[in-house]
């Protein structure tokens, strides 16, 4: 299996294979590396970049695109959704296009399922070039991070990184996403705090992972004076209400669990040392606190959509009900 950041430096220097084969589900990865070889391969011109999937093509139009060339050899990307699910004679046509496939023809196969052992992907992956795209581990997330970085040709303090994967959560195209939004406000080789701070939307987020946190310390001044300062900044309750709801509902499963936390398969609004905390948060609750604190957001949530109401009272209310119980 080859490194993906590895396999994206080849192409960079122009090294580029015309067929690739991504494992795994995680669909940011899928598409941030079909950008990076369509753009490695028009380099700033407009290419064809088709999509083709079984749905749409049968297995036979399939074949007929790739080996279709017209007279100017025009430069095409393919991007073929599940090629483990082609049967029938087509299987063998498809092995053997991807062993000696048209030179101004570019393929990237996808298979979702990084574990699967059929033979059409252990064939595959004797002759061509395999990259993991599964989501990656939340200790693997840092080298992500200084990755981005590096993509944008700026340098910042371990520290820093750490606070913008802690405010962005295990989402790598969150991460990806603020880290560009920073580098565009540096104007510096060397990213520094102050930059952090001039992204309003990054200082709002770790402002609302603040205030979540003091709500689940119980500490209620903190909570109050955090949650005045947000929405006096123009957050809205709606964009607050999530979060809380998550935070809730897993320190409920905590407390079912015998005070134990097991992180659930799929993505949980909530940043990194929030969901390292929340066995310490569920300690500071009765289940009846829990329930009633999920009661009442239900309740903000329905009254945001049938009527206008203030959010600042709205959530002070919700912070004396809740945490100063």
């Amino acid at each position: 299996m080859n490194d993906f950041k590895s396999t994206l430096s080849q192409i960079k220097k122009g090294n580029i294979d015309n067929v690739y084969l991504l494992k795994g589900e995680d669909q940011f990865l899928q598409n941030f590396f079909i950008e990076k070889l369509y753009d490695a391969i028009f380099i700033k011109t407009k290419g064809t970049k088709e999509l083709l999937t079984l749905n749409e093509f049968s297995s036979k139009e399939i074949m007929d695109k790739l080996i279709s060339s017209d007279l100017f050899g025009t430069k095409k990307l393919f991007i073929l959704k599940d090629p483990q699910q082609i049967k029938g004679k087509v299987v063998e046509e498809l092995k053997s296009y991807c062993q000696d496939p048209l030179k101004n023809h570019f393929l990237i196969l996808i298979n979702d399922n990084y574990l699967d052992k059929g033979s059409f992907s252990k064939n595959l992956q004797k002759y061509i070039s395999n990259i993991n795209v599964s989501t990656p581990f939340q200790n693997e997330l840092f080298k992500w991070a200084k990755f981005f970085i590096n993509e944008n040709k700026k340098n910042i303090s371990d520290e820093l990184l750490s606070q913008i994967i802690d405010t962005c959560g295990d989402s790598l195209y969150n991460i990806k996403n603020e880290i560009d939004k920073i580098c565009l406000v540096s104007d510096k080789k060397n990213v520094t705090k102050e930059d952090l701070n001039l992204d309003s939307s990054f200082s709002r987020s770790r402002k609302r992972w603040e205030m979540i946190a003091s709500i689940g310390n119980r500490d209620l001044n903190k909570s109050v004076k955090l949650a005045k300062s947000i929405i006096n900044n123009s957050e809205s309750m709606i964009s607050i209400i999530f979060p809380l709801l998550a935070l809730f509902q897993e320190i409920l499963f905590i407390k079912m669990n015998n005070g134990t936390f097991i992180k659930p398969v799929g993505y949980i609004p909530l940043s990194a040392s929030l969901q390292n905390n929340l066995s310490k948060y569920s300690s500071n609750y009765e289940t009846s606190d829990i329930v009633r604190a999920l009661r009442k957001l239900k309740e903000i949530e329905i009254k945001q959509k049938t009527s206008n109401v203030d959010d600042e009272s709205e959530l002070i209310s919700f912070i004396f009900n809740v945490v100063g119980q």
